[in-house]
C-alpha cells in the first residue's frame, strides 16, 4: 500500500497558523516509509534543518518517546523509515508567504526494508539470500537506503556459493554509528561478518571510523549482520559482492544507484487540520484528505 500527503493548499502557499497531524499504523511485519519529493517551509534564514524551534516545521516521532527528527527551512529531508509498524507526521506553520509551497511526500507499508536485491527469506524479517547462481555479483544495502536506517532493527545477508567458491564483499559506503570495539557499553551500532551458518567465530565488530573495506569468505558460506540500537542514527552502507573461484580474483562491479519508490496527500484550502489515521488495507493506493479526516481510495 502506498499513498501521497502533502501540505495544505499545495502546491500554492500554505496557511499561516496551522497544525496539521498524520498517524501511520500498519501490521508489525510492515514498516512505514516516507519519501519526500517536495520541501520548502519558511524560515527567516533560510536555512535547512537548523534552529527548528519555533518555526514552520515537519516533526516525525513514532509514539510519545522517540522523535525521529524535526526539519525546517528549504531542502529535501532523506527517506525516513520507522522501526515498528506506527509513525506519525505533525506540520506546523506560523507563518506564510508567496514563495513557501510547503512539502509533498510519498508514504509505504512496506516489508522488505526498502530492500530490493537478493531474495527475503522471510517476509516478517530482515533476512536476505544471495545464492551465486542466481546472484553471481551485485549490491546490498543497509535498511532504508538513502536515508537513515532505523533503530532497533538486525538485518542478515546471507551467501551461499558453491564447494569451490567463496565471495568478495567490498564496502563502497559506511556510516554505522559507535566506537569501537562496537559493543553495547557504547551503544553502538555495528556490522559483523561470519563465515559459519551459526553465530561463532565471529570477526571483530565494525562501525564508527573502524570501517570495514574489503572482506573475503574462507569458503562458499558468509554471512553479513547489521543490527542498529534504539540511540543512535547513520546513513548505513552500501556494497558491492562477487562469488570467486578458488583462483579468481576480478574486481567487483559498481553499486547501482539507489531508487525508492513514492505515493499522495491533497489537504483543502481552509486553515484548519485534524488528525487523520492511515491504516494498511487490500487497496494498493491512497489520498488522505486531512480536514474530512477520511482515507479516500486511489
Amino acid at each position: 500500500m502506498n499513498g501521497t500527503l502533502a501540505s495544505p493548499n499545495f502546491p500554492h502557499p500554505y496557511p499561516a497558523r496551522l497544525q496539521c497531524r498524520v498517524d501511520f499504523k500498519a501490521p508489525q511485519q510492515h514498516r512505514v516509509q516516507l519519501v519526500f519529493s517536495h520541501f520548502l517551509l519558511y524560515h527567516p534564514l533560510n536555512l535547512s534543518n537548523r534552529n527548528c524551534d519555533a518555526m514552520d516545521s515537519v516533526t516525525i516521532s513514532e509514539g510519545t518517546k522517540y522523535k525521529v527528527g524535526t526539519f525546517c527551512g528549504p531542502g529535501l529531508p532523506r527517506p525516513i523509515m520507522s522501526s515498528g509498524s506506527y509513525l506519525s507526521l505533525v506540520f506546523r506553520s506560523y507563518t506564510s508567504g508567496p514563495h513557501v509551497t510547503g512539502y509533498k511526500a510519498t508514504y509505504t507499508f512496506l516489508q522488505n526494508f526498502g530492500l530490493d536485491t537478493g531474495h527475503q527469506v522471510e517476509d516478517q524479517r530482515c533476512v536476505f539470500e544471495y545464492n551465486s547462481t542466481s546472484y553471481p555479483s551485485g549490491e546490498f544495502y543497509s535498511p532504508n537506503p538513502g536515508g537513515t536506517y532505523p533503530r532497533n532493527t538486525v538485518c542478515h545477508y546471507i551467501f551461499r556459493g558453491l564447494r569451490h567458491q567463496r565471495v568478495k564483499v567490498e564496502f563502497r559506503y559506511f556510516d554505522v554509528e559507535g566506537v569501537a570495539p562496537c559493543t553495547a557499553k557504547s551503544d553502538s551500532d555495528y556490522v559483523e561478518f561470519s563465515n559459519l551458518p551459526t553465530q561463532e567465530l565471529l570477526s571483530p565488530r565494525r562501525c564508527g571510523r573502524f570501517a570495514p573495506k574489503v572482506v573475503e569468505s574462507d569458503g562458499p558460506f558468509f554471512r553479513v549482520t547489521f543490527r542498529s540500537n534504539h540511540k543512535l542514527d547513520g546513513k548505513g552502507f552500501a556494497a558491492a559482492f562477487k562469488f570467486l573461484s578458488k583462483d579468481d580474483d576480478t574486481s567487483l562491479v559498481q553499486p547501482l544507484s539507489v531508487t525508492t519508490a513514492v505515493a499522495v496527500v491533497n489537504t483543502a484550502e481552509e486553515p484548519q487540520c485534524t488528525t487523520v489515521r492511515v491504516k494498511l488495507s487490500t487497496r494498493t493506493s491512497e489520498m488522505v484528505n486531512l480536514p474530512q479526516a477520511a482515507v479516500d481510495s486511489g
